[in-house]
């Protein structure tokens, strides 16, 4: 590992670290997660090694560093004392580096020649082992969160046009995965499904597509070819440009899981999606009104509509989590009772809207006040909506609330989230 030079600029800290404050002890640190997953465990630093390593751009010496840090501190450190900490960084793989970008590309490389797109949870997120998987997952359905009957043996309701899940991990939401899948039961499985889920890294594109299958522990959920030709011919990009956010994002890794679990190997050939922020584009109005966006959204519909007039059954499928409030989001204190509850009322009127496929006032309700509640699935499933919407044409449609519940996060605050089902 080289050594950097006192001289020389310290390397930029890595912008795909997630600062995560945890206490230990009754000390405050941060864990910097790696979310390219170049680096699997996290790392732990002071808030004041966690101020320091945000100095280190790429264009700043040990010397200048240390000027900035007492300008904002008001501690003095020794260029040796800098020197050591971003050699331990390096060392890390937290820093951008000849290194870094050599395993990024490795990685990177690995994942384009892979003919599938592999399960970045199974062994970690969730088990790996079948019977395992299918123990946890049965689980949810009883309990008093569950919906408390199992899957239906015969389904007799025709296909839905949506379905709305989380995608928190199972250990918090799964109660809540369990209301969503088993509504899903009770209908005959669609001809294909277009999958949306939130790009949590949020690159560029707004739709981030892949033709790769995904993997799971049952199996793999194909690709609906056609579909996926479909919609990539009504963008205005190339929606593979950031293909690589597919590789270890989780909102449809999970719902591929129980996708196969209920469906196993009759599961329908589907187009996953994962979607950035539309909020760079639609700060403070519906996305309808930005041109481009809203001129891909009526292509997707259109061609989506056109199959459904030809007696096609397609669902969208949204993988979606709600509010994020509190330390680990960023607020500076600890939700009280009363917080919580006036995040549930909002939760529920933006809920309202969507069953109702009001896509842009369910849009509105969450950015009016600059998305205070931080919710990750926004533009998933505005996206999601108004597709429900494009299928069901002057067909009445609406949706059913299944499931809301709001979960705490270990590191303070809480992610809400919810089920529901189109018909």
């Amino acid at each position: 590992m080289p050594i950097i030079s006192v001289g020389e600029p310290i390397p930029a800290l890595r912008q795909s670290l997630e600062a995560v404050p945890v206490k230990e002890k009754d000390q405050q640190l941060f864990l910097l997660r790696d979310l390219e997953d170049i680096v699997p465990q996290a790392v732990a630093l002071s808030p004041a090694g966690l101020t320091l390593a945000t100095c280190f751009n790429g264009k700043r010496t040990a010397t200048e560093v240390a000027a900035l840090f007492a300008k904002h501190t008001g501690q003095i450190l020794k260029t040796e004392e800098i020197q050591k900490v971003a050699q331990d960084l390096e060392k890390s793989l937290l820093l951008e580096t000849p290194e870094t970008a050599r395993l990024r590309r490795e990685i990177l490389q690995k994942f384009r020649d892979s003919p599938t797109r592999p399960a970045a949870g199974a062994g970690r997120a969730y088990p790996k082992d079948v019977l395992e998987l299918s123990k946890l997952l049965g689980g949810y359905f009883k309990g008093t969160k569950g919906p408390g009957r199992e899957f239906a043996a015969e389904p007799a309701s025709p296909p839905p046009l949506g379905l709305v899940s989380p995608h928190i991990d199972f250990e918090r939401g799964g109660p809540a995965y369990a209301w969503s899948y088993q509504a899903l039961s009770e209908c005959r499985p669609p001809d294909a499904v277009v999958a949306l889920g939130v790009a949590h890294m949020s690159p560029n594109s707004p739709w981030i597509m892949t033709p790769k299958a995904y993997d799971t522990p049952y199996g793999a959920v194909p690709l609906h070819q056609g579909l996926y030709d479909e919609i990539r011919s009504a963008l205005w990009y190339d929606p593979r440009d950031d293909e690589w956010t597919h590789r270890t994002e989780h909102s449809l890794e999970l719902q591929a899981v129980w996708l196969r679990y209920l469906w196993r190997d009759k599961t329908p050939a589907w187009v996953p999606i994962l979607t950035s922020s539309f909020e760079r584009f639609a700060p403070d109005s519906p996305p309808s009104g930005a041109a481009a966006m809203e001129g891909a959204i009526a292509k997707i519909g259109q061609a989506l509509r056109r199959r459904v007039e030809k007696g096609e059954r397609i669902m969208i499928l949204a993988g979606v989590d709600l509010a994020h409030v509190g330390p680990r989001f960023g607020d500076k204190e600890e939700p009280t009772a009363e917080e919580r509850k006036d995040v549930e009322a909002k939760d529920r009127a933006s809920l309202e809207h969507a069953i109702n496929l009001k896509a842009d006032d369910f849009y509105m309700s969450v950015v009016a006040d600059g998305n205070k509640r931080k919710v990750c699935g926004l533009s998933a499933l505005y996206t999601a909506l108004r597709l429900i919407k494009a299928m069901a044409g002057d067909s009445a449609c609406a949706g059913k609330l299944l499931a809301y519940d709001q979960a705490d996060d270990p590191a303070g605050g809480f992610v809400s989230f919810a089920g529901a089902i189109f018909s």
